[in-house]
Formats: structure tokens, sequence, C-alpha cells
């Protein structure tokens, strides 16, 4: 850097003292573009679309879905839930419906 004319009113000319081999690397330098990448595995495809499946299934009628709730209510307040048959019907429904962590 040409350092003369600090004391001066007059600008300082910084550009003819760069050197040539400064001025290769900027000239030179490609920038770097990192980018993000992500694979999911066809097995987290599956799980998604079930548990999107399940969502669809819960969306669908609010009205029948409120019908189950109110005798489903009922059932447990009168203790019909407790009985071994409520549990038996129970854990066939969940495996007719594939419900298995296995």
């Amino acid at each position: 850097m040409d350092i003369r004319n600090v004391g001066s009113k007059s600008s300082v000319d910084r550009a003819s003292d760069r050197s040539k081999r400064t001025e290769a690397k900027r000239d030179d330098a490609a920038p770097s573009v990192r980018r993000d990448e992500a694979s999911i595995s066809n097995a987290s495809r599956d799980t998604a679309a079930a548990v999107e499946g399940l969502a669809e299934r819960a969306r669908r009628d609010d009205a029948e879905r409120e019908a189950m709730v109110t005798a489903a209510m009922r059932k447990l307040m009168n203790g019909e839930l407790d009985a071994a048959e409520a549990l038996q019907g129970t854990a066939k429904r969940l495996l007719d419906g594939k419900f298995s962590t296995l």
C-alpha cells in the first residue's frame, strides 16, 4: 500500500500496490457451494405411509368417532372393559389389524 498521501486531503491509491499474486488468487478462486443431502430408507417410507393411513382413518368421520368415544366411555364407566372378554376382543382386533411390533 502506498501511504505517501495519508497526511494529505487527497485519497489513497490502494489499487496500484496490489501484487499480481493477490490478483491471481482472487480471480482464480471458485466459490465452493455445499449441498445438504438426505436419503430416506424404504422402511422409513413404509412407516410414514402407515402413519399417514392411521391419521387419515382418525380424520374420517367425526360424527362416527364421537359416537364410538361415547360408547367407549359408557363401557369404561360401567366396568365392561375390565372383563376378560373385552380384553380378548381388543387383543384380537389389534392382531387382526396387524398392530404388532414384531
